[in-house]
């Protein structure tokens, strides 16, 4: 006999065993023969902001990014010199957009290093949903943008805000799709629960 699943706000790709987690609730415990659950750890959403007077859909300094996990996040495995025993962290740190190769929609990411973060600041990729906003060869690149961590009692926000902009041609786009988050895997809540193969993604379009 089929199980029926259904997903709210999220479409699970059974091929693949990836989630849009966001939202994700489960009906019934099997899909076929392959069990499934409903994650606890998963990245629940990512979000753009647009600075204060600045263009729509045109990357700038003072733009934002804010994402969300499910659970509280064991910091030390986003950060290695962060630890659970402050709710609030603060890193400055580069971020670039990185033009996509023949055509392909350009990405979100951290390019910095830190030497609190030994072994990098693992946040993930971001797909931007669209080509356009690096219009150069060369990335555009935010070496001053500030990363501010808030673990709250059920979830974990992080607000990267984007500063010092230099290099690459920012454009203007004018429609895309939604931004795709990738996570890192490997970050963990709390009880060691890893993130694993989960995505976010934006309700917005056209970002920044």
């Amino acid at each position: 006999m089929i199980r029926v699943l259904a997903v709210v706000a999220a479409v699970v790709l059974a091929s693949t065993g990836t989630a849009w987690a966001a939202g994700l609730t489960l009906s019934t415990a099997h899909l076929g023969a392959s069990s499934v659950t409903t994650p606890t750890m998963y990245p629940m959403s990512v979000a753009f902001g647009n600075k204060n007077g600045g263009t729509v859909g045109k990357v700038q300094s003072g733009d934002t990014i804010g994402f969300v996990w499910s659970q509280q996040v064991d910091e030390a495995s986003l950060c290695s010199g962060w630890s659970n025993s402050s709710s609030s962290q603060s890193l400055t740190l580069q971020w670039s957009v990185v033009n996509g190769a023949s055509g392909a929609h350009d990405t979100l990411q951290v390019t910095g290093s830190s030497s609190t973060c030994v072994g990098g600041f693992h946040v993930g990729t971001i797909d931007l949903g669209a080509a356009g906003y690096d219009t150069s060869a060369t990335s555009i690149d935010f070496p001053t943008t500030t990363n501010v961590l808030s673990v709250g009692a059920a979830t974990t926000t992080l607000t990267v805000t984007l500063g010092g902009q230099v290099n690459g041609t920012a454009g203007t786009v004018g429609s895309g799709s939604a931004a795709i988050w990738t996570p890192v895997s490997t970050i963990k809540d709390r009880s060691g629960r890893a993130c694993g193969t989960n995505l976010a993604q934006s309700t917005t379009t056209v970002q920044f």
